[in-house]
């Protein structure tokens, strides 16, 4: 009998120290998240890229918490920053998808319309834009995006152009 209770402990204790630390992970995402808001990212960012890979590992850790979502979303924001459009778009759809009680789920829409714009992917990100406008009229964002719907994907000459165009005409059209 005394051996029984021996190995169960033992098995307790082996699952207790392999167990993810809620804390741990908190503690080390807080110390690089500090390092890295100090200093301008790169592609080939080590620490942001070490600070991606703990945001993925606590979602992966504890995809119940309430973390879970935001640290997502964070992650997606630093992929954007790193060049790695495509993964900020999978890690938003991962967050729409598994999450869509999100408290900033708008925001995780305006965010991909920005990894696809990123990407010179202008179509892609004029539907997500369009969505996130369509969808979320109220968000403070909504204005400005709409406004922006029109430039997606021109220089800023041809943006100037097309603004200047559009002032000419409504000066045109109030006179």
């Amino acid at each position: 009998m005394k051996k029984i209770l021996t190995l169960i402990a033992g098995i307790v204790l082996l699952a207790a120290c392999s167990a993810p630390d809620r804390e741990k992970e908190l503690n080390n995402i807080a110390e690089h998240e500090q390092m890295l808001s100090a200093i301008d990212v790169s592609s080939d960012d080590d620490a942001a890229i070490e600070l991606l890979a703990l945001y993925r590992k606590f979602a992966a850790d504890f995809p119940e918490d309430s973390l879970a979502p935001a640290y997502m979303t964070k992650a997606a924001d630093l992929c954007i920053n790193l060049g790695k459009s495509e993964e900020a778009v999978a890690l938003l759809d991962s967050v729409i998808n598994l999450y869509p009680g999100y408290d900033d789920i708008a925001g995780c829409y305006f965010l991909k319309g920005y990894a696809y714009e990123n990407a010179e992917q202008y179509e892609e990100a004029k539907e997500a834009y369009t969505y996130f406008v369509e969808n979320y009229p109220d968000h403070y964002l909504a204005t400005d995006t709409k406004v922006m719907l029109n430039y997606i994907g021109m220089n800023p000459e041809e943006m100037f152009d097309a603004i200047m165009a559009n002032a000419t005409d409504q000066n045109l059209a109030q006179e």
